[in-house]
């Protein structure tokens, strides 16, 4: 039995590889209601005018579809995670055909996507020639070109620009509330926030050019002088070693992993009780803030933006 199941394993495999080969020649058939697109790398797609079977191998891809309306039918699982990024909580039973790392070519085979949307985050940007037989694949934006530029660009490739424009509305109605909370809130004028990711070999400061930045400086909070020069361009930043944590204080920080917020909770205990930590300014005022890590430190899309500013608002109110 054991052999039977190698062989029919490796059948299988051959079989879907056979498949996959075999488009080198006949590439999908053009969406019959197709336009053309050129995307982020400068390639011309021939996508559908309402795509309807849409697979996200990026979590930005996926924020900004669940944003515009459009629940993908498959989609990456989330960085540092094994499912979906806790904080969309819409998305739960989205089937995961994809690491951070590659996709699984077979998985998306077998969704029927009519499209399938990639960036320069994950694996999968290495598969763009593998995904395009089995679905027009669009290379959307650069994480570095910022979520607005990227959020554009899914409603123009998913064709929603109506929904585009509410969601854009809708978020600057949310920043102008947690605005005035950081305005009318006791203390500094413009309060420092530092943005943390906490794991076990401890904390990693995100730098300035990171969405959580984006968001602090619109309801008028800055990031600590030394952290604004800290590059997060592809979603690092600086770790610090448990002698300095004071490299991680601010008025307020906001403390997150790679997980839930009850999973900062659990970790924040930890944190307290490393020597040094207990000293901090924003430790002895009791304004640091365990928060989904996701998109405070990795984040790419407006309901991220969302996330975070309701995070803020919860410090404040």
């Amino acid at each position: 039995m054991r052999l039977a199941a190698r062989i029919t394993t490796a059948l299988t495999g051959g079989l879907l590889i056979i498949g996959l080969a075999g488009c080198d020649t006949v590439r999908p058939a053009p969406p019959v209601d197709g336009r053309p697109y050129v995307d982020a790398d400068h390639r011309t797609v021939a996508i559908p005018a309402n795509p309807r079977r849409v697979v996200t191998l990026a979590e930005g891809a996926l924020d900004s579809a669940l944003a515009l309306g459009i629940t993908p039918v498959g989609s990456t699982a989330g960085r540092g995670q094994l499912g979906i990024p806790g904080y969309l909580t819409t998305a739960t039973s989205i089937p995961i055909v994809a690491s951070t790392r590659s996709p699984n070519l077979g998985q998306i085979l077998k969704l029927r996507p009519d499209l399938i949307v990639v960036d320069d985050t994950t694996g999968s940007r290495k598969s763009i020639d593998d995904l395009a037989k089995i679905a027009p694949t669009v290379f959307v934006a650069k994480y570095a070109h910022g979520w607005e530029t990227y959020f554009a660009a899914m409603a123009a490739v998913l064709n929603r620009p109506d929904q585009h424009r509410h969601a854009m509305t809708e978020i600057n109605g949310k920043i102008a509330v947690a605005a005035g909370l950081v305005a009318t809130a006791p203390g500094p004028k413009s309060p420092t926030a530092s943005v943390v990711r906490w794991s076990s070999e401890g904390p990693t400061i995100v730098g300035g050019n990171s969405l959580s930045t984006w968001v602090l400086n619109r309801v008028g909070m800055q990031r600590p002088p030394a952290q604004q020069q800290v590059d997060s361009a592809n979603r690092a930043g600086q770790k610090v070693s448990m002698e300095n944590l004071d490299q991680i204080d601010a008025d307020y920080i906001f403390f997150g992993v790679l997980g839930s917020t009850g999973q900062a909770r659990e970790e924040l205990d930890v944190a307290r009780a490393k020597p040094g930590f207990s000293g901090l300014r924003a430790t002895r005022s009791g304004h640091v803030f365990p928060v989904d890590g996701t998109p405070w430190t990795s984040g790419t899309g407006p309901l991220g933006v969302e996330a975070i500013l309701r995070d803020i608002t919860a410090a404040f109110d």
